[in-house]
């Protein structure tokens, strides 16, 4: 698994900033880092272990199926009959149940 493999680089640069660490000069600066580190560090590897242990019970959401599930076939789409009036004003359409025209909004 390739995550597993991201998680495990990613566990060895948290250990070399571990060990990079130490040489931090103020007291409290070091402190703070190790322990944002040493933080990290478990969790990282409590992910691991968690991934490990369901990578084979979890199974895939992903499903190959044989036959399509969308019906790609083209169906003819007839234009609804339009029952409007032409608006003097601007020649747009005139919507028969609004009583209106839609551009300009003349009635």
């Amino acid at each position: 698994m390739s995550e597993t493999g991201d998680i495990v680089k990613f566990q060895r640069w948290l250990q070399s900033q571990l060990s990079e660490a130490e040489s931090i000069e103020d007291p409290k600066e070091k402190e703070r880092r190790i322990l944002r580190l040493d933080a990290a560090l478990a969790e990282t590897i409590f992910f691991r272990e968690l991934l490990e242990t369901i990578d084979n019970v979890i199974e895939s959401p992903f499903i190959q199926r044989d036959n399509p599930v969308r019906n790609n076939e083209r169906q003819e789409i007839t234009p609804k009959q339009n029952n409007s009036l032409t608006c003097s004003k601007c020649s747009g359409e005139i919507d028969p149940e609004l009583q209106f025209c839609l551009l300009c909004g003349e009635y």
